[in-house]
């Protein structure tokens, strides 16, 4: 049911032309957020929804209900090593503990707390980045032992500028 809602929404809400290439990932993370922020809050998914505006505000409300719960206890996310070993610059901090992941989500104004299984899966980490007097939400993947950006948002999930994804590539080519 989970995959059906995401792909009518998806095809709902996808880009019409060609460049906005982009753009199609960031509607298919948003739409997923918002169908485990839907679950996680035991909230109906609205498949009614037709623009943009419309996800990105019931994800939102979601969101704040979300936080409205009692915040986790301080206990350790199971990261994959590779991600703990990963030595990366100081403006990389990695997130270990649910308490830390739920309060860099309300700092951060994003649902990043929702990334908890696919970290405990080994899936992914996600690092607090602060470059430039700015904070990010940075998730990290491993792909043919290569690490990767899964996804980097500022707060109120705007997204990186180029300046910001070109230093966290940099940053990750290295390793």
């Amino acid at each position: 049911i989970i995959n059906i809602a995401s792909f009518l929404l998806y095809h709902k809400l996808k880009p019409q032309k060609e460049s906005y290439q982009n753009e199609f990932l960031e509607i298919y993370i948003l739409i997923n957020d918002y169908i485990k922020l839907s679950y996680e809050t035991n909230n109906l998914i609205n498949l009614n929804i037709n623009s943009i505006n419309r996800i990105t505000n019931e994800h939102n409300v979601l969101t704040i209900e979300l936080e409205k719960k009692q915040i986790p206890k301080n206990k350790k996310l199971k990261i994959k090593e590779d991600f703990i070993n990963l030595k990366l610059p100081e403006e990389f901090k990695l997130i270990e503990t649910h308490k830390e992941l739920y309060l860099h989500g309300m700092e951060q104004k994003n649902c990043v707390y929702t990334r908890r299984r696919e970290i405990e899966d080994g899936l992914s980490a996600i690092y607090s980045l602060n470059y430039e007097g700015g904070v990010y939400t940075l998730e990290i993947f491993k792909r043919k032992n290569k690490f990767a950006i899964k996804e980097i948002k500022a707060k109120y999930n705007e997204f990186a500028n180029k300046e910001v994804i070109n230093f966290v590539e940099k940053s990750l080519k290295a390793v």
